[in-house]
């Protein structure tokens, strides 16, 4: 018979159906257990049914006020609505959380991208910049401000060098990340650096080999 607590080891192996199947069975032993529940809403996450993830920490939330994961219920339920395109449900509660949490750097990650993906672009380049001044070295606000400002149809300098210099520190940072590979290259082709796009391009392709993204862009730099 397999313990209560086997459920986490599928969890860490990746096997989320299966610790959903476990979780199952361990709830209906201990159905008012929110860690349990909290990490059934996980696995929902994982297992991309993120309808039933908010359902499942909406009862945490209502339930369970004093859960000590609070924190980490908001972000996942941020997360599950962002997954379902819920934008303007999503930026209400990091609205409201960021009252709380002024500098949270996943929160305020989130509603860049929501901003970013509503077309909001100078609310996401803030956003970002926002990030950095209490998080300098925050990888994802260097390579999201550094893509943003390139996107931009027309750069001052300062914006130029604040994006050149936000994509190389990201890069500093991790520099065999295919994402960040692939905002230096954008940057380098749009600011008239074919060749040197497409140096970047190819090697974001070794890490991430058949990105569509990735494919289409060195396609076009073809041409």
């Amino acid at each position: 018979m397999a313990s209560d607590n086997d459920y986490l080891s599928y969890m860490n192996k990746g096997n989320y159906a299966m610790a959903l199947n476990l979780l199952d069975q361990a709830l209906l032993q201990n159905p008012e257990d929110p860690i349990l529940l909290y990490n059934f809403a996980l696995c929902c996450f994982q297992t991309k049914n993120f309808k039933k993830t908010i359902q499942v920490l909406d009862r945490i939330l209502s339930e369970y006020p004093g859960f000590i994961e609070l924190d980490n219920v908001y972000r996942l339920k941020v997360f599950s609505l962002v997954e379902l395109k819920e934008w303007e449900a999503a930026e209400g509660i990091i609205k409201e959380r960021l009252q709380i949490a002024f500098d949270d750097a996943k929160l305020l990650s989130f509603l860049a991208h929501i901003y970013e993906y509503t077309h909001r672009l100078e609310d996401a380049i803030s956003i970002h910049r926002r990030i950095l001044k209490a998080n300098p070295d925050y990888k994802n606000s260097l390579n999201s401000l550094g893509y943003l400002l390139a996107l931009k149809k027309k750069l001052t300098a300062d914006e130029r060098a604040e994006a050149i210099r936000s994509l190389k520190k990201a890069l500093e940072l991790d520099p065999n990340n295919p994402a960040y590979l692939d905002s230096f290259g954008y940057f380098l082709q749009t600011n008239g650096k074919p060749e040197e796009a497409w140096k970047a391009y190819r090697k974001a392709l070794q890490k991430n080999p058949n990105h569509p993204v990735l494919l289409e862009r060195l396609k076009n730099l073809k041409k």
